[in-house]
């Protein structure tokens, strides 16, 4: 099935049913991440210092004679790392933290620097406060950094999306933002808020739909759903939306059963022992009424609750889990259920 096809049938069942499946992420084609607009909240907050230490590195780097008397300052200091000051890229946020740790990681170095550089004791040198406010943007960002390489990397293979991988990664990242919200630093809570109201909005329009696609990954199904959703949701609400997870399967399975199954027999003529005959309406109409409340049920019950009844296979890192739905033996077992799992399998995870 096309992509729009899926977002097609997806958008059908919104309509009968709005709060099973909020499609919103499917008509992007992916499932976006909230990463990037989150550390955006924090360098917003940031921006007068990140300036600072940006042109502290300019001032540096742009002369060769400063450069080599910075690292050997460095040298003497004993300060640890091969590391050297680093520029940022501006279309790359995570290369921003890069340089602000790297300037962090050398502190001591900027701040006896006006021993060799006697002119730069009278430049904006960042004080002993900056570099406090330079720590609190790293700690608050890394999170970030970690989840969003972390999806790069284990998105090497397409077009299987690491679900999972992005469920489990924003459920750290959201229990990471509710202990800065515990902050009482007014400059941590200027932007710890926001990124709260941003991770709460995606998990009210993305979570389910992350949910479904993770439970068509046979290493984890709904377990991985029942697991994580307390600690996102929290107890009392964490049921709601499993209900939906698993109420938005079914649905959506139901709708290609409905669209895949062939259509019921039909027969033009029935007889009958007492050597009337039937008209075409009758058992014709009675073999539509068995096919829609015992075959079709059972089929659907047979494959997909059979599906999220059996083991849960070994989480090898090496399972492809598009080729796993893709063999004989899966197909085979599974012919309805295997053709949903391609097509949501095929939508893929925004990894920036």
């Amino acid at each position: 099935m096309e992509i729009n096809s899926l977002v097609n049938r997806l958008s059908h069942l919104c309509i009968k049913n709005p709060h099973i499946l909020n499609v919103h992420p499917f008509l992007g084609q992916c499932i976006p991440h909230p990463f990037t607009s989150m550390a955006n909240d924090v360098l917003s907050a940031g921006r007068d210092i990140i300036q600072k230490i940006r042109d502290n590195i300019t001032y540096i780097m742009t002369s060769e004679s400063r450069v080599d008397m910075f690292f050997m300052l460095k040298l003497q200091l004993l300060v640890p790392g091969d590391a050297g000051l680093l520029f940022e890229k501006p279309s790359q946020w995570s290369t921003t933290y890069e340089m602000l740790q790297s300037a962090w990681d050398m502190k001591e170095v900027f701040s006896c620097l006006d021993t060799l550089i006697p002119e730069y004791g009278e430049a904006d040198a960042p004080t002993m406060e900056d570099w406090n406010r330079v720590e609190i943007i790293c700690n608050h960002l890394k999170p970030l950094v970690d989840a969003t390489n972390s999806l790069v990397s284990s998105s090497s293979s397409p077009p299987c999306p690491p679900a999972a991988t992005l469920l489990m990664k924003a459920m750290g990242v959201h229990l990471q933002i509710a202990e800065f919200a515990d902050s009482g630093d007014q400059f941590v809570r200027s932007f710890v808020e926001p990124m709260q109201g941003k991770m709460e909005e995606y998990w009210k329009q993305c979570g389910v739909a992350l949910a479904i696609a993770v439970a068509m990954d046979p290493r984890y199904k709904m377990q991985l759903v029942e697991f994580s959703f307390p600690k996102i949701f929290g107890d009392e609400s964490s049921s709601v939306y499993v209900k939906m997870v698993d109420d938005g399967v079914h649905e959506l399975f139901a709708e290609y059963l409905a669209a895949l199954s062939p259509p019921p027999p039909y027969a033009a003529n029935y007889g009958c022992s007492g050597g009337g005959s039937v008209s075409e309406h009758g058992l014709a109409d009675f073999d539509v009424f068995i096919t829609e409340t015992t075959t079709s049920q059972q089929q659907y019950k047979s494959e997909l609750d059979r599906y999220l009844d059996e083991w849960l296979e070994s989480r090898s890192s090496d399972l492809d889990v598009v080729e796993w739905w893709n063999r004989d033996s899966v197909r085979a077992r599974y012919p309805t259920l295997s053709k949903m799992a391609m097509d949501i399998l095929s939508i893929p995870v925004a990894t920036a």
